[in-house]
């Protein structure tokens, strides 16, 4: 199925005709034709619509999941979920969110379920459709959709959260950079040529170009390892996301052993997880789906191991709370997870555990930023140590010339 964008011909009585334009959600070019000339329309020219990737950046944005979610709880108090959808659909107004709604809106005409319509949307992610194919099975979609809008905004918040760390690691790097390329192309440069200048002593003259030589050496070296290391983790990142769903991938493996990092991110995917799970445990998700779910949206590598393993475990027999109270989970938090009875208390052991591992994370965001703190103090202090250290020797300089000068006057 293609989105195609269409101008064809209309007759109108008196035997004029009138040109129109409008978009089709059909396979291929001959299944417009076919369509247009059943109701007596001739197709003039047919063009596949592919929207620009920023386009569908922003239209599919969590703002948006969020305005539909609400909009289809407070229509389907009134009436069924696919008339519901079919209502928001008709009385969109902006033009790209209508196209983002064709592919559904083709579904819902040609009798499909809301279900099928809205995963056609391809707005929500798989634990969001979970949620909402769950109430619709059991006829309380009003409800469950509460606990989707409570998702997809706990995920942004989550998001939030990873791009403040990442976006103050950045800044810190930038910094670095930037202070060390100006002290090296800027005061340095600057500082040799008005030494030169002023200096009679020619041994005064070699140390102080060989303090320039040794402290540009350093800042090289630095810079180097600086861009360097910014290089690779930026190389790993890019190829983790790539390849996030490859539990055996070099990148998943580097990054589950990147100090700070992969505690940070173990901490707060725990947290997604299991805030999700509770969810999908309160909108009558089974539990065997629940766990794919969480397995297919997991993108780090421990916690997404620990998920497929419960699996594997539960469907081997073995007892749910055995098969879930296991590391990574802490001592405390298997503890919690023995004691359960039935699933809704399973479900308020796994909000209990991602109140502890939201707390977690922000203790390791914390952690992270006190290292950007420090690394780039740290940084800063040999740089301008190193421009103390070539100014003391300039003045050294010039107070032995000074020196040697006022002897030679006596």
């Amino acid at each position: 199925m293609k989105l195609w964008n269409v101008r064809y011909a209309v007759t109108l009585p008196g035997g004029h005709v009138n040109v129109r334009e409008e978009d089709f959600y059909l396979p291929s070019p001959d299944e417009v034709r076919r369509v247009l000339r059943s109701k007596g329309l001739w197709p003039i020219k047919i063009t596949e619509r592919k929207p620009d990737f920023f386009e569908w950046m922003d239209v599919r944005s969590s703002t948006w999941q969020i305005q539909l979610l609400r909009a289809l709880r407070f229509q389907s108090a009134t009436t069924s979920a696919g008339t519901a959808l079919l209502n928001i659909i008709e009385g969109e107004n902006d033009p790209r969110r209508r196209l983002a709604f064709l592919p559904t809106r083709s579904v819902l005409k040609g009798g499909g379920s809301f279900s099928e319509a809205l995963r056609q949307l391809k707005l929500m992610d798989a634990a969001t459709m979970s949620i909402i194919m769950a109430g619709e099975r059991a006829g309380d979609l009003k409800s469950v959709i509460v606990h989707a809008i409570q998702h997809v905004d706990e995920k942004g918040k989550q998001m939030k959260l990873v791009m403040g760390a990442l976006g103050w690691l950045s800044f810190d790097i930038f910094s670095i950079i930037s202070t060390i390329w100006g002290a090296q192309f800027t005061f340095i440069p600057y500082l040799k040529t008005s030494g030169n200048k002023s200096s009679t002593d020619l041994v005064a003259a070699k140390k102080f170009n060989d303090a320039i030589d040794t402290v540009s050496m350093i800042n090289y070296v630095l810079m180097a390892i600086i861009m360097g290391g910014g290089a690779a983790v930026a190389f790993i990142g890019m190829n983790f996301w790539k390849n996030r769903h490859k539990p055996d991938h070099y990148a998943s493996r580097m990054v589950s052993k990147l100090p700070l990092v992969s505690t940070y991110m173990h901490d707060a995917t725990m947290h997604d997880t299991t805030k999700l799970m509770a969810r999908l445990l309160k909108g009558n998700v089974p539990l065997d789906e629940a766990l794919k779910i969480l397995i297919e949206s997991c993108i780090e590598p421990i916690t997404r191991n620990y998920w497929r393993d419960c699996l594997s475990r539960i469907m081997a027999g073995i007892d749910t709370s055995k098969a879930l109270a296991r590391p990574p989970l802490t001592k405390q938090e298997c503890d919690q997870m023995r004691s359960i009875q039935s699933l809704e208390q399973l479900s308020e052991v796994f909000e209990s555990i991602s109140d502890e591992r939201h707390s977690m994370a922000k203790t390791g965001q914390k952690k992270i930023m006190m290292f950007g703190i420090i690394l780039t103090m740290a940084l800063f202090g040999s740089v301008v140590l190193s421009v103390i250290y070539l100014l003391t020797i300039q003045n050294q300089g010039f107070m032995d010339s000074m020196k040697d000068m006022s002897k030679g006057g006596g």
